[in-house]
């Protein structure tokens, strides 16, 4: 009988130990992303500024971030059909993004502008003006709804690669005139890669995007997305945004 009594109190005792940890342990929000640094990036302090951010809000609204990375294309798949993911992150708002995911509010900004060799500049003031020029772009990018409608129509030649890297080399190499792309990360690639002395930004940008996390367009993730909205509302970005930049300054 004893032993029985025993028996019955060490269980008990692990029920209630499991229950406490069920209940202390949070929920889990599992994200695509890609290597998008300054962003995202696997070899990034904290996995980068945006990870950062959402990680902050996702533990704010009682979640725990889970991220895995991939090129653009599949994270996008990922994101928004595999049952392993609750959506994909870093996107920019477009008026497809938002009929295929339900979007986050804006969890950052990014500037998206023309690179070119400093030694065969481009001069343009409307985006028509780049029509003579193929430039290079990355597989599955938004690059902004006047430039997008532009390429669609086939009045702007573009080049596809799979990232962004790609595409600063083979600016680097000559091999495409211009490329589309993020100031932040064509700033950090070049100073940890060189060319920042042959590659120059332009002063105009071609468009200016931010940036949201993606979930499913089902009702667990509308559930998600409403818990993340509510802890961004309250989560001081900007203050999490410099505390990121001296982070990395060191």
């Amino acid at each position: 009988m004893r032993m029985r009594v025993l028996h019955a109190m060490v269980w008990a005792a692990a029920m209630v130990a499991g229950s406490v940890y069920a209940q202390a342990a949070p929920k889990l929000i599992r994200l695509a992303t890609l290597e998008w640094p300054p962003y995202t990036g696997t070899l990034l302090p904290q996995d980068g500024l945006s990870t950062r951010v959402a990680t902050v809000v996702a533990k704010a609204a009682g979640f725990r971030l889970v991220t895995a990375s991939f090129e653009w294309a599949s994270t996008v798949e990922k994101g928004e059909k595999d049952p392993n993911f609750d959506g994909y992150f870093p996107e920019y708002y477009t008026k497809e993004r938002e009929q295929n995911c339900h979007l986050s509010q804006a969890m950052g900004t990014s500037v998206l502008g023309l690179a070119t060799l400093k030694s065969a500049p481009i001069s343009w003031t409307a985006l028509s003006d780049l029509s003579n020029a193929r430039l290079g772009v990355v597989d599955g990018y938004s690059n902004g709804e006047e430039f997008d409608f532009l390429v669609k129509e086939k009045r702007q030649p573009v080049e596809v690669a799979p990232s962004d890297a790609v595409n600063i080399n083979k600016l680097k190499a000559g091999k495409i005139k211009g490329i589309v792309i993020d100031k932040n990360v064509l700033d950090y690639t070049l100073t940890h890669v060189g060319g920042a002395d042959r590659i120059a930004f332009s002063s105009r940008p071609i468009a200016e995007l931010s940036l949201h996390v993606c979930f499913k367009r089902t009702p667990a993730g509308l559930a998600l997305r409403n818990a993340f909205d509510a802890a961004l509302k309250s989560t001081d970005r900007s203050k999490v945004e410099a505390d990121y930049s001296k982070l990395i300054r060191g």
